[in-house]
């Protein structure tokens, strides 16, 4: 059965038509990580619509090659104008805009490129050997262990994905609140719709993600057009250094040497990549620190590959271990993850342990996709990745109203109905007044996948459990437990914000001048 599978996926993936949507999705990736301030989450969210149209091997290497592409290309603008294209990025600037200062811009882009390909083939590999055994444990949870788990998501992706708990917490409430709109699944009773006919069936995924990440982004870029510096025009001579024949490349000594921080940042990034609400930055900034602690005599920090090595691997060294939440439980490990997963929905298919079994086919397309894309990677961000460097200089009056028609097209064009237009612009709005109040997007998102699926599981605890809510949601030693873990997470995350907050007062009144 398995073998039949694997050879239908062999069959799903080595096609014309996939490995071109694939190849168009590095390339996209890579430029669109090469613009500050668009990151993967954006450029997925735009192509979602797209990916409804083409066969599930050729939307899943379309988005899968668009991930990877960009995680690897916020590397670009942070090397060549020490601009990050994403925040996952940030810590690659410290030692990689130092050495484009110093004539090796090429050097450090070719360390940013086999480092982040290195790291994400290893991860990738990982993922593959361990996401079935998790799926197969996951397989054996009831409905009252599946609900808790659920929640215990839901809090790590509230208390992590912002330095506020509350403010994650929020975040999580309005995506429940968003994905309750709609008829009740088993009464077909309107709820939260308001009176509106139109909100009957829910609100429809395609305009929620892209206003979420595509508008929002933009109408909050727009606002900072009038206040973002024009790039000085002493970028523009290390540019051309990166392309000049005298700039020095990598060598493989100098690739090889490079093997311990790379060892770090596969560590951490899988590690940190599999848990809900960390991500890539995240990542990055922890490998960087541990090898900048380790190895000091490297001087990472001065314009060394080494610092380039370690925060590189480790933030693409999430892109695999992201979607083992997703697969296994059917619960998306980050923004992108959850954008993937609905690109599946739009497919047919749900995300879930079942998925194993239901559709084996399409997990080894998936696991074939994670290992070609990255070969993909390396071969179109080595030949476009200095040609690339450019795009940081697209000025923002221009990419901004693009992005914006895109995402009205986009918006329309997955149904045909001009409502999900104003959606998107609502929800758009939505975004950006989360942006402004630090309100992080990712735990909305995720939310609103869930909540039917944590609806689903408590209507069936409740009725195993004949209406009992003590038996439901306390029926199971594994279900008390993660309820405990779940409140040790949001008091632990009380504690650490109180406690940084009593030292930032305490800090203020140190430095406050006595009279």
């Amino acid at each position: 059965m398995q073998i039949e599978a694997f050879h239908d996926a062999l069959a799903l993936v080595f096609t014309v038509e996939t490995l071109a949507w694939l190849a168009i999705g590095v390339f996209l990736g890579v430029g669109l990580g090469a613009i500050p301030g668009l990151t993967a989450s954006t450029g997925i969210a735009l192509m979602l619509p797209l990916s409804f149209t083409l066969e599930i091997a050729g939307a899943l290497g379309l988005l899968i090659g668009l991930y990877k592409g960009a995680v690897f290309g916020g590397s670009i603008s942070a090397i060549s104008f020490a601009t990050p294209g994403a925040p996952d990025s940030a810590a690659t600037v410290y030692d990689g805009y130092k050495l484009t200062k110093q004539g090796k811009g090429r050097k450090a882009i070719l360390t940013a490129l086999y480092s982040s390909v290195t790291a994400d083939t290893a991860s990738d590999i990982v993922v593959i050997l361990v996401a079935p055994t998790i799926a197969l444990l996951a397989l054996q949870f009831g409905p009252t262990e599946r609900l808790w788990l659920m929640v215990v998501a839901i809090t790590l992706l509230g208390t992590l994905s912002g330095r506020h708990l509350a403010k994650g917490m929020l975040s999580a409430g309005i995506g429940l609140f968003l994905g309750t709109i709609g008829a009740d699944p088993v009464s077909n009773v309107a709820r939260n719709t308001f009176g509106q006919d139109w909100l009957r069936d829910g609100i429809h995924l395609v305009p929620l993600v892209i206003g979420i990440f595509a508008m929002s982004q933009m109408l909050d870029q727009g606002l900072e057009l009038l206040r973002r510096k024009r790039v000085p025009e002493r970028v523009q001579e290390r540019l051309a250094d990166l392309f000049g024949k005298k700039s020095e490349g990598l060598t493989f000594r100098e690739y090889l040497s490079c093997w311990r921080e790379m060892g770090i940042g596969i560590g951490v990034g899988t590690f940190v990549g599999a848990l809900p609400g960390l991500g890539a930055t995240v990542a990055a900034f922890m490998s960087y620190g541990i090898a900048k602690q380790l190895f000091p005599q490297k001087r990472i920090g001065e314009g060394s590959i080494h610092g380039i090595a370690a925060a590189e691997s480790g933030n693409n060294a999430t892109v695999g271990p992201t979607l083992v939440p997703l697969l296994a439980f059917g619960i998306p490990g980050s923004a992108t993850a959850a954008l993937i997963g609905a690109a599946l929905i739009l497919q047919g298919i749900t995300p879930s342990p079942r998925m194993f079994t239901l559709h084996a086919e399409v997990i080894y397309a998936l696991f074939l996709i994670l290992i070609l894309g990255n070969f993909f990677n390396l071969g179109i961000g080595r030949a476009f990745a200095f040609v690339y460097a450019r795009l940081g200089q697209v000025p923002g009056e221009v990419l901004v109203p693009v992005i914006m028609l895109m995402a009205v097209i986009g918006a329309f064009a997955a149904r045909g109905d001009a409502s999900d237009v104003y959606m998107m612009l609502g929800l758009g709005f939505l975004g950006f007044l989360m942006r402004r109040a630090g309100i992080p997007e990712a735990p909305l998102v995720i939310t609103f996948l869930i909540a039917p699926l944590l609806e689903e599981n408590l209507r069936r605890a409740l009725l195993i459990n004949r209406g009992d809510w003590g038996g439901a949601l306390f029926g199971s030693a594994l279900g008390i437990g993660l309820a405990g873990f779940a409140l040790f997470v949001i008091l632990l995350t009380f504690k650490l914000n109180v406690g940084r907050r009593i030292a930032g007062i305490g800090h203020a009144e140190e430095e406050r001048p006595k009279r």
